[in-house]
């Protein structure tokens, strides 16, 4: 995209004008903008180039295009390193003492992120950040709810496999953006989260939208994650990839094994990421950042699938971390 490379250009300073607008259509949809009217909602809603191309790029056309050549050159590459990669080493069972330790950690961060920036912590694009944010913008947040609840159909459609759609247990439920779209799908939506903010933001939500058969659970420790009850279906966009190995796979261990037989999983999950390792004490050592993305093998997830009696559909490479080793997987438990 020539002017709109990273290493010629700050993209979370560019200030957007027309002849970038067109310029970030044609390098990442391959097409011009519909219309001029368009392009000036564009320049109101994204007060930066890096709030347009994060937008662009979580779209739905945007992971449907094919058509770039240089495109399918950088993936191929990326599964060319990833096929040959030797992984750094991941540290995912800890004694309760450090798990304690991890979970207070990231309870602290998702508490503040919650108070200060509910929105913005789901989406990060500068336009849902709590001093730009406006109903406009809200509006828009929602939206792209539906697209990540539509995974289901999708999975659903590309493996001819449907789970049970009763009581739906989604783990991150933030402020509701994708919890109003599930609850179209599911008899019963319980929507988890460790913020107390984004629940509160939440139930606010359902409520302004008349969503009744949602329900939200607060979270603060591994514990209370084995208190809640057995469903149908587990889904989970997003979210895991914040917390550290051992609580990834403590989650997993937990909530996969709720699964009532007849019902169903899809989750996404880094597992790969180049150069990526963890180990407790380093990490525990190290200060607390806003935001933390994290990885755990992909063996180890297949493992907790199987251990928890569910069959594995599908699963398929995704773009929500921006970098190759993201997986979304799909699986359901025998009735």
């Amino acid at each position: 995209m020539g002017d709109l490379s990273p290493k010629t250009q700050d993209t979370h300073a560019v200030r957007l004008t027309p002849d970038l607008v067109g310029e970030a259509y044609r390098g990442l949809l391959d097409r011009e903008p519909e219309s001029d009217a368009v392009v000036e909602t564009h320049i109101r809603h994204h007060s930066t180039l890096s709030s347009l191309l994060a937008a662009i790029t979580h779209s739905a056309e945007f992971g449907r295009s094919t058509n770039s050549p240089g495109r399918n050159d950088m993936v191929m590459a990326a599964l060319r390193d990833a096929y040959w990669n030797v992984p750094g080493v991941i540290e995912h069972d800890v004694s309760p003492e450090a798990m304690t330790q991890l979970v207070d950690r990231i309870r602290a961060q998702w508490t503040l992120l919650g108070e200060t920036e509910p929105h913005w912590s789901v989406l990060a694009i500068d336009e849902f950040k709590s001093d730009k944010l406006t109903d406009a913008a809200v509006d828009a947040f929602y939206r792209t709810g539906e697209d990540s609840a539509r995974l289901i159909d999708l999975f659903e459609q590309r493996t001819g496999v449907r789970a049970r759609h009763g009581v739906c247990l989604e783990l991150g439920c933030g402020v509701g953006r994708i919890t109003e779209h599930l609850a179209r799908r599911f008899d019963q939506v319980i929507g988890v989260d460790l913020s107390p903010g984004n629940l509160k933001l939440c139930n606010e939500r359902m409520a302004s939208i008349g969503a009744k058969n949602v329900t939200t659970q607060s979270v603060s420790g591994i514990e209370d994650f084995a208190a809640l009850p057995d469903f149908d279906f587990f889904y989970s966009i997003i979210v895991l990839q914040h917390n550290s190995p051992p609580i990834q796979k403590a989650i997993l261990r937990t909530l996969l094994g709720k699964v009532r037989p007849g019902g169903g999983a899809l989750f996404q999950i880094p597992t790969e990421m180049p150069g990526y390792a963890f180990g407790m004490e380093p990490y525990l050592a190290s200060p607390s950042t806003d935001m933390e993305v994290h990885g755990l093998p992909k063996a180890v997830v297949l493992d907790e699938i199987r251990r928890a009696g569910l069959n594995i559909v599908d699963l398929m490479p995704d773009s929500w971390t921006d970098i190759f080793g993201s997986y979304t997987f799909y699986a359901v438990k025998p009735a």
